[in-house]
């Protein structure tokens, strides 16, 4: 049984929400990782925020086409439509990041991250203990987790 202590990034990448989205931008570029934790003053978790967070951010927010008034209405009732607006239009990391992210323990195995992140469709997930943000798993570490395995069975 393998645990997500074992295959976790020890040094997750962090920012400030009061970060600017083009610095974001640019972490993820030069770091090449998918997503990162978003921590506040004290250090504490607050959310996540990865590159689809982005991609969001440059989609158009569809409206549908009635006049004005119905439109607004309606589309604002549309579940996820608050999100997604405040998302396309944010500045900073803590406009569009996600909120209360789903974590994983530090005891935690991969059989119980794999549902999580399938499920989910997280790339990122933080690892905690008592509320401290101790690494992040993310899909490149499963990855390489699942080709460590292959190679440990092509050579027994």
């Amino acid at each position: 049984m393998q645990y997500v202590n074992e295959i976790m990034s020890r040094t997750p990448r962090t920012i400030a929400p009061e970060a600017w989205v083009q610095t974001l931008a640019q972490l993820l570029l030069d770091s090449g990782v998918e997503g990162v934790c978003v921590v506040d003053e004290d250090d504490k978790l607050v959310g996540v925020v990865t590159a689809m967070d982005l991609f969001v951010r440059e989609k158009r927010v569809q409206m549908p086409p009635y006049n004005l008034f119905t439109r607004m209405v309606v589309s604002l009732a549309r579940p996820g439509m608050r999100t997604e607006l405040a998302k396309s239009t944010g500045v900073t990391v803590g406009d569009i990041m996600s909120k209360d992210p789903v974590t994983m323990p530090f005891d935690a195995t991969l059989e119980d991250l794999a549902p999580a992140m399938v499920e989910g469709h997280y790339t990122v997930i933080p690892v905690v203990k008592d509320g401290v943000l101790l690494g992040v798993v993310n899909t490149r570490d499963v990855v390489r987790t699942i080709v460590e395995r292959f190679h440990h069975v092509d050579s027994a």
